[in-house]
Order: C-alpha cells, then sequence, then structure tokens
C-alpha cells in the first residue's frame, strides 16, 4: 500500500479502528459552580504528582471526552470532594447518568460489558449504614470500650467480596480489606493501654494470620490501598507503646507530629518488619517505595538518602517506582533548608496582596492550616503566645488557608481570633504555594530566614520545639550581622 493510499484512508477514517481511544458520554442533571474532573490514581497518595483533567459540561450537562488508553484501567469521576470510579478501555465507550445530589450513588452507565454499575451502587446502598456506625465504634476503641468496630468492617469487606470482587472494581473488596486490618492492628494499641494482662505479641500475630488469609501482601492487594502499605506499617508500629513511652520521657502530651519526628528511627526499624510478610518481589518493591517516600517527605533527603538510594540499587528492574522517587527526592532539593523561599502572591481577607519577599529582614513563619484540621487548632494557643513574645522585627506569622470555601475561611479567623496575616488561596490541598512546598499535611510550617532562604522544613512546631529553634536562629543571625 503507497503512502498516497494510506493519507486517503486516514482521511476517510477507515483507520481509526487502529486507534486505542476511549470515551465517555453522558449528562449531570446539575453542576453548578463545581467542576467535573477524571483523575489517575497516582502512584503515592501523597507525593505524586495529581494528573487530572477537566471535563467540559455544557449548559445542558452534557459532557464528552476522550483519551488513549493502551490497557484497561480504573479512573475517578470527581465532583469536589466525592468520586465515583469508572472502568475505562482502549476501543469502548461508556455513556453515564448522573444526579447531582445522589452522587457518587445511583450512577448509571452503559457501555460495561457487565452491569458493573448496578453492582457499585447495590454496594455503596449496603454499606451506608456501616459507613455511619464506624466512626462511632471508632471513637469507643479509643479507650478499649466494648465496641463491634472489627465485626463491622469485617461486614463491609465481605459485601464488597459480594458484589465487587471478580469486577474490574474489585479495587473495592481489597480497600475494604486494608480497613479492616488497619483498625485491627489499631485495637492492640489502644488494648494493651487500657487492659490489664493484654496479650499484644499474641494480637498481632493473629492479624498477620488474617492478613495472610485474606491475600494482604499481595501486589494487587497492596496497589488497591489508599497509601500502599504506609497506614498498616504506621499503626504496627504504634502497637509497641512507642508513643506513650516518648509522652512519658518528654513529660507532656506532644502531637504525633512531634513523636515520629523524636522517635522516627524507632517507629521506622518496627515500620520495616512488615516487609518480611510481602508474598512477592512485586509486592516487596511496591511496599518499600512507599516507606522509602515516606521517609523522604518527613525527615528530608539527608536522612533519607542512604535508604533513597539503597532502593534504587535493589529495586532498578522497577522503572516506575524509581522514576517516582527520584522526581520525589529532586524536589525535596528545592524546599530543602538552604535554599530559597517559594515566592508567593496571595490576598488577605481585605483584598490586598502578600509576597513573600515582602517579609524580607525577619524570620517569618509560614503556617498551613484550615478549620477542619484539629491539630492546627490546637496549635493556635501556643503560636498566640508566641506572637506575643517576638517582636514584628523578629517573627512575622503568616497563615495560608487550606480551606476550599473562603466564607468558611473568613468565619475561622474570625472566630478564633488569629491576630497575625491570614492569606487565602483557596484549592485545598491542591492550593499552589502548599504543592510548591511539597506539603504532605496539615499542620504544615516552614520557618523563613530574614534573606528569604528556607531556614526549617516542617521539623518545627509551635507546641513543642518553636522558641528554642527560633531564640537559636536569632542569636546565630545577630552575631552574623555584628561580624
Amino acid at each position: 500500500m503507497n503512502f498516497t493510499k494510506i493519507l486517503l484512508l486516514l482521511s476517510s477514517g477507515l483507520f481509526l479502528s487502529c486507534t486505542n481511544d476511549s470515551k465517555i458520554t453522558g449528562n449531570i442533571d446539575y453542576l453548578g459552580d463545581a467542576h467535573l474532573i477524571l483523575e489517575q490514581i497516582p502512584i503515592h497518595y501523597k507525593y505524586a504528582p495529581l494528573q487530572q483533567d477537566t471535563i467540559e459540561v455544557d449548559e445542558n450537562g452534557n459532557f464528552s471526552f476522550s483519551m488513549n488508553l493502551d490497557t484497561g484501567e480504573i479512573r475517578l469521576l470527581a465532583i469536589g470532594d466525592k468520586n465515583y470510579p469508572l472502568y475505562l478501555s482502549a476501543h469502548n465507550t461508556l455513556n453515564i447518568q448522573i444526579e447531582r445530589p445522589d452522587f457518587p450513588k445511583n450512577v448509571s452507565i452503559e457501555g460495561y460489558e457487565d452491569n458493573w454499575d448496578d453492582r457499585y451502587n447495590d454496594y455503596l446502598v449496603s454499606i451506608s449504614e456501616i459507613e455511619r456506625q464506624i466512626p462511632l465504634e471508632e471513637e469507643k476503641i479509643k479507650t478499649a470500650q466494648e465496641n463491634e468496630l472489627l465485626e463491622l468492617s469485617k461486614e463491609k469487606y465481605k459485601l464488597a467480596e459480594e458484589y465487587l470482587n471478580g469486577t474490574p472494581l474489585d479495587d473495592y473488596y481489597f480497600k475494604a480489606i486494608g480497613e479492616h486490618l488497619v483498625f485491627s492492628v489499631r485495637a492492640i494499641e489502644y488494648y494493651q493501654r487500657f487492659l490489664e494482662n493484654y496479650d499484644a505479641d499474641s494480637a498481632r500475630t493473629a492479624v498477620f494470620e488474617e492478613a495472610d488469609s485474606l491475600n494482604f501482601f499481595t501486589i494487587e492487594s497492596l496497589r488497591a490501598q489508599r497509601a500502599g502499605i504506609r497506614d498498616f506499617s504506621h499503626y504496627y508500629a504504634r502497637t509497641f507503646e512507642i508513643y506513650d513511652s516518648v509522652k512519658v520521657a518528654y513529660e507532656m502530651d506532644l502531637s504525633e507530629y512531634d513523636i515520629k519526628q523524636v522517635a522516627y528511627e524507632e517507629l521506622n526499624e518496627k515500620r520495616v518488619q512488615v516487609l518480611d510478610h510481602m508474598k512477592s518481589r512485586d509486592a516487596l518493591a511496591h511496599a518499600s517505595m512507599h516507606l522509602v517516600a515516606e521517609r523522604i517527605g518527613e525527615q528530608g533527603i539527608e536522612i533519607a538518602r542512604p535508604s533513597y538510594e539503597a532502593y534504587l540499587n535493589e529495586f532498578s528492574d522497577y522503572q516506575e517506582y524509581t522514576d517516582f522517587l527520584t522526581y520525589f527526592y529532586e524536589e525535596m532539593k528545592t524546599v530543602s533548608p538552604g535554599q530559597p523561599a517559594v515566592p508567593f502572591s496571595l490576598p488577605d481577607m481585605a483584598g490586598s496582596i502578600h509576597k513573600m519577599d515582602d517579609y524580607r529582614g525577619k524570620f517569618v513563619l509560614l503556617d498551613f492550616w484550615a478549620g477542619w484540621c484539629q491539630p492546627c487548632l490546637d496549635e493556635f494557643s501556643y503560636m498566640k503566645q508566641i506572637y506575643h513574645d517576638y517582636s514584628r522585627d523578629e517573627l512575622e506569622i503568616i497563615g495560608i488557608s487550606n480551606e476550599v470555601d473562603s466564607l468558611l475561611w473568613v468565619q475561622d479567623v474570625n472566630r478564633l481570633e488569629l491576630p497575625w496575616v491570614q492569606l487565602y488561596g483557596g484549592k485545598g490541598f491542591e492550593e499552589e504555594t502548599f504543592k510548591a512546598y511539597k506539603g504532605g499535611g496539615i499542620p504544615f510550617y516552614i520557618l523563613v530566614d530574614p534573606n528569604g532562604n528556607i531556614a526549617r522544613y516542617n521539623d518545627i512546631r509551635p507546641s513543642f520545639n518553636f522558641t528554642e529553634v527560633l531564640d537559636s536562629l536569632l542569636q546565630e543571625h545577630k552575631t552574623q550581622l555584628n561580624q
């Protein structure tokens, strides 16, 4: 076939079947100011870039979107903080009908090989009462009260198995198993704290046996978890009473973040024990990648370098994982102490624009927070005292909101009577300054020095070590000025 004939066939559309297009079309009854987003599930829930597309919706609620796929995969159709899983595959079109008030329930889909949408909707209905009860039972377990948490979480994964196992949406079966096992591990920490003669060793052994029976440590299961192995290994480490011993040693009720900082090595030693239970090298590479990423994000590049380099050497054949860790490691370099502070241009409540450069010549504490974040609020009494104790020539505090709704932000600032500068970027965790600093959660603190460089990266806490750190840095700065 000559080149001219190929061009004619292409222009006539006869070769269109050779593409791997996956298409979604549909209608939504109401969208308002929200956006219809299609999200790709990231390789790491907290540190990987979020890849998403905004689907254009016309005035009648109709939408159409195409993409090129080599294999079938799950993508999330999101509106605000709610999402619905779509199984997309090459050469296939899904037609989706959404009733906004019910979303993500009662989504109707034409184009699946089977009635997977009905099964997922039935699953959501079947677990609705369980979902309501679980948070209530979760509070009881924290003080070792009689509760039904594990029975409920087990019932949830049984329902997920009934409706979704063996379908392209079986990730939600694995997710429910992971949730149940995390609750099981968390129970050990609380029971040994409140119950006499509680056998934590036997309880840990029982959880691992249950996890093995449910194939939790397989690559299929770990990929389905929101945070890979992170949540299970994190709560497993807590079962060794490390948190309690740190609080006793410091004679104060430290926040979880502070405990993770001062006891990181001891906690990490317990976390990596979980890796011994992986069922394959694929599972081990995936789980190890998540633990190395957490180390880079929580401890900084200097402390994380040996683990990072060891991973690149041992798992060099897992390019997707090594590429991500290399990206994240290099990104963290840009916000390490000594690097220039991230520039920003954000409004306060009066609409006046503030820039990072406006605060040169003094130390600046950047506080990323939101009104729904209780640990953020717990720090404010300490921050008010700090704000009072230091002059504005020495220290300025700038709050940058991670609240999505600007009206809630204004209400919270007024209600909490916060006297320092308050700026708003919107977009929640997608706020540009927060993302530029590679923030993974809040409260999140950056201390910038008078020269506009990062002095401390999220290893300070107003309720714990901030005053000591700032006094030392102020003295060092004054010495440099006098030389």
